[in-house]
């Protein structure tokens, strides 16, 4: 498979992810809040939504481990996970969430878990075909992917629900899920022995691996930078909503406004970290990070809020490509999808704890007291960055 139909494979499969994970992330606090839950409430149900991606783990593991039919140690998972999220779509509309929040719950964790299944197995597909020096270009052109997914949706999710109501919202996601679907069906891979030479044979030894402190601390550093960017990320919708007052539409161009930010984030990072290397790169994404939490603490308007929303994409779209980069970099072949994958439940673990804490903080104290607390938890990376660093050079003066 050519550099060029990897990198549109990878992409289509994110973009996808990014048109769910906008609904859940922007969306579904306006929709669940139009029928009268609070963004408290909503914390809970989103961080609960999460949970698929925390246990990502145990979809990395059976994809490394099992070959269902012959078909393959990725294909087949990435196909199930995306059929999934675009069944879950179509039903979503017909649940009404003032009467039946636990169906609506239950339909949301069953698209979770697909979205899970199949970014999980992707990024072990990634991570079977690429080769080293081209790991930045991919994680790139992915997290680029699915931040374009997310904007897209917040570009006409908000013009949708006006328009033609929440149910063509769901209708859209699952029309534009068919689009990777398609392409993983013509890829024409077979996931033979000689195709896949990248991947080791699956060994429970390698394992071992996690009790390295090189890997706790990257797991950690994903931890704590998840919580802060997205305990923010979730309730920027919600403040404009609440206290700036102003419609759907808008506030979906605005938020959109920092996902292009992302995109250019996620570019950027590529072209920055050849340059100056991870350690460097990592401490550029703290710095930019924290920035942009204190500045939007500062609410001085809603200009001052698309500016500062688009450094925020800026830095969460870097952010994400290093720290996948790094992440891609520790794991052991022969565990690729478990080993990346348990990097990212630390991701998704932040995610959650950053949306509970988020909802409950913005509930307390506001929005502003929020982002400000969340700015300062994201410097405590700065110290895991200096510690890791330490040691992995440490391990290479060793070899």
């Amino acid at each position: 498979m050519s550099k060029s139909y990897r990198i549109l494979l990878f992409s289509s499969l994110y973009f996808a992810q990014g048109m769910l994970m906008s609904y859940f992330l922007t969306f579904n606090i306006l929709y669940l809040g139009d029928a009268g839950y609070s963004p408290g409430e909503v914390g809970i149900f989103n961080s609960i939504l999460i949970l698929p991606f925390v246990l990502k783990i145990v979809l990395g593991m059976l994809s490394d481990a099992v070959n269902p039919f012959g078909l393959g140690h990725r294909k087949p998972y990435i196909a199930l996970g995306i059929i999934g999220q675009m069944i879950t779509m179509l039903i979503a509309p017909s649940i009404d969430v003032q009467t039946n929040l636990g169906g609506f719950a239950l339909l949301a964790f069953v698209a979770s878990i697909s979205m899970a299944l199949y970014d999980t197995c992707t990024d072990g597909l990634a991570l079977d075909l690429t080769p080293e020096n081209e790991r930045g270009v991919i994680q790139g052109a992915m997290v680029g992917a699915r931040a374009a997914g997310l904007l897209l949706m917040l570009v006409i999710g908000g013009y949708i629900a006006e328009s033609f109501g929440w149910s063509w919202v769901f209708y859209a996601i699952s029309i534009i899920s068919i689009l990777p679907f398609s392409l993983l069906l013509i890829s024409g891979i077979k996931e033979k022995p000689e195709e896949m030479g990248r991947r080791d044979q699956f060994h429970w030894q390698a394992f071992k691996r996690f009790g390295s402190s090189s890997v706790l601390l990257v797991a950690i550093l994903g931890l704590v930078y998840s919580i802060a960017l997205d305990g923010v990320l979730t309730y920027m919708s919600d403040y404009l909503n609440v206290d700036v007052e102003i419609p759907i539409n808008q506030i979906g161009l605005l938020v959109a406004l920092s996902m292009v930010g992302r995109i250019v984030g996620a570019i950027t990072n590529s072209w920055v970290t050849d340059r100056v290397g991870h350690k460097q790169s990592l401490n550029i994404a703290i710095a930019l990070s924290s920035i942009a939490c204190f500045g939007l603490a500062l609410q001085a308007s809603v200009v001052w809020v698309g500016i500062f929303g688009f450094v925020f994409g800026v830095a969460y779209g870097y952010y994400t490509s290093i720290y996948a980069a790094v992440a891609m970099d520790l794991s052991d072949p022969r565990i690729a999808a478990s080993m990346f994958a348990i990097f990212m439940m630390f991701v998704n673990l932040g995610t959650a704890g950053g949306q509970f804490l988020g909802g409950q903080l913005t509930e307390s104290f506001g929005f502003a007291t929020m982002a400000a607390i969340f700015g300062v938890l994201n410097l405590l990376n700065v110290p895991i960055v200096i510690n890791l660093f330490k040691r992995l050079s440490v391990s290479e003066s060793t070899k």
